[in-house]
């Protein structure tokens, strides 16, 4: 009988490679090669369905996946790429150029910041326990991480209130719907990698509510506006994409 794990592995399989995948991938192509969130949305997914499979392949007796560690490690990367995206999109309708580089800006940080967080978590699994190395680079990695998190927060708010935003609510509105759930996967990161770093996966209940939840629901929110809001006028369509 599959235990919880390999029915949670099995629901996220069916989860991104049923709707995210797909969805992401028409959305790519659909607006233009240019519109990264939903390569972002695509990354996720496709990192989620790999994690799964090694899950459901992992003997439940037997030590911690580096692999799986690494997959779930690196999952708010893009994470954050989504919620970015949107935000460099939010900045440009508020005919706020200068914000829209600074959240291109925050991509490198992020990005740069993922081999740190790489080498965190290999010196934890492989050790078996929290040594001090590999607890230092995950808790740098993951203090880069918050730090984006609030600059992103703060861009959000700004674009906000620009007048030009009110005809285009509806992304602010989703990008306020992510803003918590995004939170809420940061802390679950520092909380199975720093407190209960013996055991990345930690209790079900934390794993869920924290992690799978917050993920299904961003990517949710994400697709579901680029669905809703297909027919853009085309001025207003190039003047998303990314520069």
């Amino acid at each position: 009988m599959p235990s919880s794990q390999d029915r949670l592995a099995i629901a996220e399989v069916v989860f991104w490679g049923g709707t995210a995948l797909p969805c992401s991938l028409y959305l790519w192509v659909k607006q233009g090669w240019l519109r990264l969130e939903w390569l972002f949305v695509f990354i996720l997914a496709s990192l989620r369905v790999i994690g799964s499979i090694l899950q459901l392949q992992q003997d439940d007796l037997g030590p911690p996946s580096t692999s799986i560690a690494i997959v779930n490690g690196i999952g708010l990367s893009p994470l954050f790429g989504i919620t970015l995206m949107l935000v460099h999109r939010l900045c440009v309708t508020a005919q706020h150029q200068r914000m829209g580089k600074i959240a291109v800006f925050l991509h490198v940080v992020i990005f740069g910041t993922v081999p740190l967080l790489i080498v965190g978590i290999l010196k934890i699994v492989k050790s078996g326990s929290s040594t001090t190395l590999g607890v230092i680079l995950a808790a740098i990695g993951l203090a880069i991480f918050l730090q984006v998190y609030l600059a992103q927060t703060f861009l959000v708010l700004r674009a906000y209130r620009s007048k030009n935003v009110l005809k285009h609510n509806s992304l602010a509105i989703a990008l306020f719907a992510m803003t918590p759930l995004l939170l809420l996967r940061l802390l679950y990161s520092a909380l199975s990698i720093l407190v209960t770093s013996s055991d990345p996966v930690g209790s079900m209940a934390a794993q869920v509510v924290l992690a799978v939840l917050p993920e299904n629901l961003i990517a949710l929110v994400a697709v579901g506006w680029g669905l809703l809001n297909m027919k853009e006028p085309k001025e207003q369509h190039n003047g998303y994409e990314l520069s």
